[in-house]
């Protein structure tokens, strides 16, 4: 049986969700702090703040006294607070066990937010996006994901117009991180994914494609993406959700909770012999998710997986018998749910 949070703690999520969502651009440095500094003699107020690279950035706000500099820093505390008031709601669901993604993580998926990418047809993929779906259903997981992988999904049609002289690796270092291309095995096939410099944090950009997992280009980000088989069902009727990191809540686009959990189905018999543990995880995502849905929401179950395409339902078949061998604490329904699944190819 899937464990929820209690009322208090998703009354706080939805408070942080509602706050977040109502950000037009995310800081991505510390919440800052004033300071005086004299200059021939006279007084002038700066703010101090720190990227996520730990640079310090000192501006100045004018000088003391002025109406204008003391409009601005009122400006200045007012943004300060409300960080450090999100800040603190955050910190509270993480130790909560909400799901979480590391500083660097989240701040690279605020910095795409920032872009405009999940709000023009990019959508978040993988463990991150999975993090964000258990919290919308206010769903207690009894550890929080793992990943340093960030995976952008899109049907090809991402409409941000990046200027002339930038791509999306400029983008990406917009966050203060040293990301680098991620040349491919083939030297002939542009890069599909940037990792930063010194961290195990990859980003992956994934479209729609076939078995032979082809590259694909997305011109208006200026990069390239990965093909993937029965991707496109993951991406169709996606949903809004937020990723909670160290200090930030980013607004993202993300799967529909059922079709999430469908495609995980079909994922996991993707995975060559090698990645059995792979596979392993991608099912069990599936079971957690479809026990939460059977509690919360079981008619969207149905409509999905009335909705997968004909040749990817022996897959899930296949998959959902082996999801039944899991020694899972899951409901009845969700076991029967599952049983039905494994029949229906």
């Amino acid at each position: 049986m899937p464990t929820f949070y209690n009322d208090a703690l998703q009354t706080l999520y939805a408070s942080v969700a509602e706050r977040a969502a109502a950000q037009t651009q995310i800081l991505l440095h510390s919440p800052g702090s004033a300071s005086i500094k004299s200059v021939d003699g006279k007084s002038y107020v700066y703010w101090r703040v720190y990227l996520a690279s730990g640079k310090r950035v000192e501006t100045s706000l004018g000088r003391a006294g002025e109406p204008a500099t003391n409009a601005t820093l009122d400006a200045k505390l007012q943004e300060s607070f409300e960080m450090r008031e999100l800040a603190a709601d955050v910190q509270i669901l993480r130790k909560a066990g909400f799901a979480a993604a590391d500083n660097s993580a989240a701040l690279t998926i605020a910095t795409l937010y920032n872009a405009g990418i999940f709000s023009h047809g990019g959508v978040l993929v993988g463990s991150h996006a999975f993090g964000a779906l258990l919290n919308g259903l206010g769903v207690r997981m009894s550890a929080n994901y793992r990943t340093e992988d960030i995976d952008i999904g899109s049907t090809g049609a991402i409409s941000v117009a990046i200027p002339q002289n930038r791509s999306f690796l400029d983008i990406l270092r917009d966050s203060s991180l040293p990301f680098l291309e991620v040349p491919e095995l083939d030297a002939r096939r542009p890069a599909t994914s940037f990792k930063a410099r010194g961290q195990p944090l990859k980003v992956d950009l994934l479209v729609p494609g076939t078995e032979a997992y082809e590259t694909k280009p997305l011109p208006h980000l200026r990069a390239h993406a990965t093909g993937l088989p029965y991707f496109r069902y993951l991406l169709t009727e996606p949903a809004k959700g937020f990723v909670l990191g160290k200090e930030h809540a980013v607004p993202v686009t993300v799967p529909d909770p059922a079709r999430f959990a469908l495609h995980k189905l079909v994922v996991s018999t993707l995975r060559g012999p090698g990645f059995a543990a792979k596979a392993g995880k991608d099912r069990r995502q599936a079971v957690v998710l479809i026990d939460a849905l059977m509690e919360r929401y079981p008619d969207s179950l149905e409509a999905a997986a009335e909705r997968i395409e004909k040749k990817a339902r022996p897959r899930v078949s296949t998959a959902a018998a082996l999801a039944m061998n899991f020694e899972l604490d899951v409901s009845e329904r969700a076991r029967d749910f599952l049983a039905d699944l494994s029949r229906a190819a």
